[in-house]
């Protein structure tokens, strides 16, 4: 156990120290800063240090290369529901907004349209999870989806 925790520690000083000499929001510092998460996380046994830095940065990459074709593949689904803004298009109150945006996070399910309707309405992650049936972690985790795709909506509109 000791020997275990000494190596996963070690690797978080020394990818900590790699992490001064890269430029912030780099690649390379992006996956070292996921693989310092992973490593304090962990419950590996490794005592190799060596191979326990590999596996952990090898984890980084691949986790950080998911998420990211997660947030491409979210941007195109929501791309396919945005409509096209023309010059001549009025400008639009907010209720026109939140009727477009019901419309585009409606196609993504039914908890994400009671999530939406949640958080427009002002109530809780709780009262959100339990209206839609599932943890307040997959509440929080659904929020922050809705987040997601309003902004990659208004940004669509507004760099069209």
């Amino acid at each position: 156990m000791t020997r275990s925790f000494n190596t996963r520690w070690s690797a978080v000083l020394e990818m900590q120290q790699r992490l001064r000499t890269l430029n912030p929001g780099s690649p390379e510092a992006e996956i070292l800063e996921h693989a310092v998460s992973l490593a304090i996380n962990s419950k590996s046994q490794e005592e190799n240090f060596k191979f326990f830095r590999y596996d952990i940065i090898r984890n980084a990459r691949f986790s950080i290369q998911r998420t990211k074709v997660r947030q491409h593949r979210l941007c195109r689904k929501v791309a396919l529901f945005t409509p096209t803004w023309n010059e001549e298009a009025r400008s639009y109150s907010s209720l026109d907004l939140e009727a477009q945006l019901s419309m585009v996070i409606a196609a993504f399910g039914k908890n994400m349209s009671k999530c939406f309707e949640d958080m427009i309405n002002g109530k809780s992650v709780a009262a959100t999870a339990l209206a839609c049936g599932v943890s307040q972690r997959t509440a929080n985790r659904l929020r922050q989806k809705v987040r997601q795709i309003v902004q990659t909506y208004l940004d669509s509109q507004e760099n069209a």
